[in-house]
């Protein structure tokens, strides 16, 4: 089961507070682990800090709402871009991965720049740091019912005005107090 382009929903038997109503994008997941980016937690940190912090001149002054997410505890001084693209990651910016054929994962300092001097039109969302799991590790969790998986959502996303676990629950029929931890058991 590969779940590249899938995302997690936190259930109540999330036992890591760090995950709590996390939902989280996979980005990679393949026979060495999986690596994701948690889309519902904002951070302290404001983009324009980001920016000043790497020394890149701004053309123009993001606005508060264009919020930096916590996307996991894994190298949290790291940024991580998810970005709608329409092309292959190897021809966009330096570090992308393609998640699927409409997004885009990239480390690099290119596109923030390029953000930043308003020469990137199109959808993106910054996290620090990252969620990843061994070989094996998402699986299991998946199996001990920690995660429920919806088909990744381009609207949900890149749609930073809603919490997303409430949204994300709602595209597979499910409401918040319809969760019991013990989903799976007869």
């Amino acid at each position: 089961m590969n779940l590249t382009n899938q995302l997690l929903i936190a259930t109540p038997d999330m036992h890591d507070e760090r995950f709590h109503r996390a939902v989280i994008l996979i980005c990679e997941h393949n026979e060495h682990g999986a690596l994701g980016i948690n889309i519902n937690l904002s951070s302290d940190v404001e983009f324009n800090e980001i920016l000043e912090s790497l020394q890149i001149d701004l053309r123009s002054l993001f606005e508060p709402e264009q919020m930096v997410y916590e996307g996991g505890p894994v190298n949290t001084q790291c940024g991580f871009i998810l970005h709608q693209s329409d092309k292959p990651a190897e021809l966009e910016f330096e570090s992308s991965i393609q998640v699927s054929g409409s997004i885009n994962l990239t480390t690099s300092k290119d596109i923030i720049r390029a953000i930043a001097n308003n020469r990137f039109e199109k959808k993106w969302l910054m996290a620090l740091g990252c969620a990843t799991w061994d070989a094996g590790q998402l699986e299991q969790e998946v199996a001990d019912h920690a995660w429920l998986i919806v088909a990744s959502n381009d609207d949900l996303i890149f749609d930073h005005n809603s919490d997303r676990w409430d949204r994300a629950l709602a595209i597979i029929g499910v409401q918040a107090h319809q969760l019991s931890s013990d989903i799976g058991h007869a």
